[in-house]
Order: structure tokens, then C-alpha cells, then sequence
């Protein structure tokens, strides 16, 4: 995922380029050549998460002479389905996958772009785009690099084919004239050109109105305008909510945002997702619950009772910083289970426990809060941006129902480059407690997204589940899990 976000930074014109104030680095063009790729050996594929809800880039290329790594579907009308063989079969030596931005970036008119980019499949109406999206100047306009030309019937997942626009091809990069694994998308005009067929309309159609993907055929009601950018009466401040509408609606909002929790908003029993400064921020995340068909809403909100942004004590020259990140806190108790067993306070423990595993190991570790009070999504992700974190690491435990406590076991998540720390974690975690294993995932949670180093979301346990919650209940096993995890982290940094 990472892979991703670079790629589709790399992707940009040379519009959103000049719009951003940015300047390739001369020295990473002359160490980078490209070397033009057959292109029946290449395919960008829309790959669906949480069947359809989100979609992530992904490129396969075939070895020539060697077992077929996918089939394309194409009915003459509407998307062309891809069938990617290589799930089923072991693909070493006849195909490769390239997931995020260590596989694949973008470059333009010869100059490596990924630092300034990031690559992001979009639902647009009843399409998929992909975009390069500035990750330095968010106010650029992203550029468009193609499209799917439809979705599945009734929005129900698939793999689908991204047909580049006119003038993008895919290229492997050369280094020191050798051709290596990573893939380019690539376009050959200059800088100071506008890709007129590669421009993508703005996010927002009017400073009150964003573009909203649609789902065909889901139930969702159409939420009031959010309120303009800037100074709101209140402060400069746009809260993510959706109403409660059933007993699932909290499940439902976690599966986008595990940070979400009921309040109550002028009366209304709602779920609060976020709330953030930053109004594209805000879009982004309304964006995601809409894709979900869940009736998301943007509304003036006040600046927090609670200082938003975790103060950052002086860090010691040269160390190496982790910032653990303990999951909701204060007014947030996060999911509650058998026994009325409350999250933030397993995360709380589990997270202090693994502070000192790292301190005694030499580790500088940072609390985005080290008490019970309720930290915002967005002051999460910046306190590790602003300390220049090597790690972050989210700790939460998961829930479902009540009414399913044979639901048990660990997950662990990543966006783009947090997949290698978060199978280290995981493995760690097994290794050293004797749970279910429910995998290692990609999601595109806000703390994981907007942290720019690697990062993940671990959810050690169900509340909900009859084997977890008994778990939580022993302190000893417990420690055991916050020990694996801090295994895990010292384990990925080779300590």
C-alpha cells in the first residue's frame, strides 16, 4: 500500500506539479532510466477490500513462456474483469505482484515523482479511477491516470482492469543501466505541460459540495451539504458522524474507522468517526462511510475540550522512535464486552506494557496518551509525523456481537509500507499466546493512511468473544500479548 501512494504520487502532471510549487530532484533522475515493458505483460487491476468497499492498485506482470498469471473477462460493454490466476497457484518465477509503492511509482518526462505523490484508486460515480494525489501540497489538483470504465454489478467486489488514459504506460525502472523489479507509470511530457487528457476534475465542485463517489443500487441517504472550508462559526473545526439508524450502525462505521464511538450530537444519538482542522481531511473520511452506504454527515463542530495535539518530550539524538499508540481513551471507552469489559482500558495496559518492553530495550517510545483522555484521529497520526517516528504501532481489541462469542482471535492491519512490521507483530503475538488467527490485513483506517512512516493497527482480541474476553480477565495473558508485540516491533527493527 504504500507501494500505492508513491505510485500514484508519482503519477502526477506536470499541471498539479506546477500548482504544487514542487521540483523533481535532478540527482533521482540521472540515477533512474526506464526501459519500456510489453504491454500484454502488464495489467493495473482495481483490487477490491471488504468486497468493494475500497479499492487498492495493483499490478501484475507476466514471465514471458510461463504459466498464465490472470484472464480477462470482457463482455463488449461496461468494465473488463480480471482473473488473477496467481491466487491459486504458486506464482514464483512465472508472475509478479506489485501491491504498493515499493513495487511501483510514477515518473514524468524522465524525473522520479513518488516523494510528491501518492497513487489511489477512487470510486467517481459509477466508476474507478485512478489518480495521482499530491501528498505535499493537498490544495493541487489530482491528475487522472485511468479509469475502469464501470463497476461491478451491484457493487459487490471484483478485480477489475484500469485503462490507462492516452500518453501512461507502464516501464521498469534501470538502475546503473540493470533493469530492476520496480514498475513506473509513466508519462513522456515535460514538466511545463498541462495533460489535458490526464486532468482530473477538482475533488469539490463548490467549496460546499464535494464530489461523492455513488454506489449503484445502495440504500443510502443523501446527507446535507458539510459545511464550507475555513473559520466555521464555532472554529475551524468538521465533525465526522453518521446516525445510529440500527444496533449495527457502530460495527458497521468500526469496519471503516475502528476509533468511532456513540455520543450524542444537538440530540441525536450518532456515531462520531472524527473531528478534524482539516476540511479535505473531514471530505476524505465522509467519502470512505458513503463508499460503506452508511448516511454520513459533516458538521460545525467547536475545537476539543482536551488538547488535541500529545505534547512530544525532547528525543535523544540518533534513537530510534516508536510511538504506541493506545486506541480511544476518555469519553471513548471504545467497544464494550462480556462482562462489561471496556477497550481503552485493555489498550491502555496492553500498551504501557509494551512501552517498557522497548524502553529496556533501548527503544525511544512516545504515547500518543499516556492517560485516560480522548485524543482526535488526526493529533494520533501528526504527533508521530511531527517526532519523526521510525514506527507506530495502534493497539485496539475487536468486538461483533453480543450475541457471537464463538468470534475470537488476532488481526493485524497496514495501509502501504507497514506490511512487513505488521507480519513480524503478528507472528510474534502467536508465537507467544495461544489464540485464533484471523491474518494479517489491509485496511485504509485514518492512522494508518496519514502516518508517513510504517504503521499498524493491531487488534489483539474480541471483547465479544467468549476465548478473548477471558483472556483480557488474566493479566498474566495479557502481558503475554503486549510481550509479542513489542517481540514483533524488535524483531522488524533487527534488535
Amino acid at each position: 500500500m504504500a507501494l500505492l501512494s508513491r505510485s500514484l504520487n508519482m503519477l502526477l502532471t506536470t499541471a498539479a506539479l506546477a500548482l504544487a510549487g514542487l521540483t523533481a530532484s535532478p540527482a533521482a533522475a540521472q540515477q533512474f532510466e526506464q526501459q519500456p515493458i510489453d504491454p500484454s505483460l502488464t495489467v493495473a487491476i482495481a483490487s477490491p477490500v471488504r468486497d468493494g468497499a475500497f479499492y487498492n492498485l495493483m499490478i501484475l506482470e507476466q514471465v514471458p513462456n510461463q504459466r498464465q498469471c490472470w484472464q480477462e473477462q470482457n463482455t463488449g460493454s461496461g468494465p473488463v474483469s480480471i482473473d488473477p490466476l496467481l491466487l491459486n497457484f504458486d506464482f514464483a518465477g512465472a508472475c509478479d505482484r506489485k501491491t504498493d509503492s515499493n513495487g511501483y511509482s510514477v515518473r514524468i518526462n524522465g524525473q522520479d515523482l513518488g516523494v510528491h505523490y501518492r497513487l489511489e484508486v477512487s470510486a467517481r460515480q459509477n466508476d474507478l479511477v485512478l489518480f495521482a494525489r499530491p501528498t505535499r501540497d493537498r490544495s493541487a489538483p489530482p491528475i487522472e491516470i485511468g479509469r475502469t470504465n464501470g463497476r461491478p454489478q451491484g457493487n459487490t467486489g471484483g478485480f477489475l482492469k484500469i485503462q490507462l488514459n492516452p500518453g501512461w504506460q507502464m516501464a521498469r525502472r534501470v538502475f546503473n543501466g540493470q533493469p530492476v523489479g520496480h514498475i513506473y507509470l509513466t508519462h513522456d511530457a515535460p514538466l511545463n505541460v498541462r495533460l489535458a487528457e490526464g486532468a482530473a476534475p477538482p475533488l469539490s465542485q463548490s467549496p460546499a459540495a464535494p464530489a461523492l463517489p455513488v454506489v449503484p443500487g445502495a440504500p443510502i441517504t443523501q446527507a446535507p451539504p458539510p459545511p464550507p472550508s475555513g473559520t466555521t462559526p464555532t472554529g475551524n473545526h468538521f465533525r465526522v458522524i453518521v446516525p445510529i439508524v440500527n444496533n449495527n450502525t457502530l460495527q458497521q462505521v468500526r469496519a471503516v474507522e475502528p476509533e468511532a464511538f456513540r455520543t450524542t450530537v444537538d440530540g441525536q444519538a450518532v456515531v462520531q468517526v472524527g473531528l478534524f482542522r482539516d476540511r479535505q481531511r473531514a471530505d476524505e473520511i465522509y467519502s470512505a462511510l458513503v463508499a460503506a452506504s452508511l448516511p454520513a454527515k459533516i458538521v460545525a463542530a467547536s475545537a476539543p475540550a482536551v488538547a488535541s495535539n500529545p505534547v512530544i518530550p525532547p528525543i535523544p539524538r540518533g534513537s530510534i522512535v516508536v510511538v504506541i499508540d493506545p486506541g480511544h481513551g476518555g469519553r471513548d471507552p471504545g467497544a464494550i464486552g462480556i462482562g462489561g469489559i471496556q477497550e481503552k482500558q485493555i489498550n491502555t495496559t496492553i500498551s504501557n506494557r509494551v512501552r517498557q518492553q522497548l524502553q529496556a530495550a533501548g527503544i525511544t517510545v512516545l504515547m500518543t496518551r499516556d492517560s485516560d483522555v480522548f485524543v482526535d484521529l488526526d493529533a494520533r497520526a501528526q504527533m508521530a509525523n511531527r517526532a519523526g517516528a521510525n514506527l507506530f504501532v495502534s493497539i485496539h481489541a475487536n468486538a461483533i456481537s453480543m450475541s457471537r462469542p464463538e468470534v475470537n482471535g488476532l488481526e493485524t492491519y497496514y495501509f502501504s509500507s507497514g506490511e512487513r512490521l505488521a507480519r513480524s507483530i503478528h507472528s510474534a503475538v502467536l508465537r507467544n499466546v495461544n489464540m485464533r488467527d484471523r491474518g494479517v490485513r489491509q485496511a485504509r483506517f485514518y492512522v494508518l493512511r496519514y502516518t508517513t512512516m510504517p504503521s499498524v493497527l493491531v487488534e489483539t482480541g474480541f471483547v465479544t468473544g467468549a476465548e478473548d474476553a477471558a483472556r483480557f480477565r488474566d493479566p498474566a495473558a495479557v502481558n503475554r500479548i503486549a510481550d509479542g508485540i513489542a517481540r514483533g516491533i524488535l524483531d522488524y527493527l533487527g534488535r
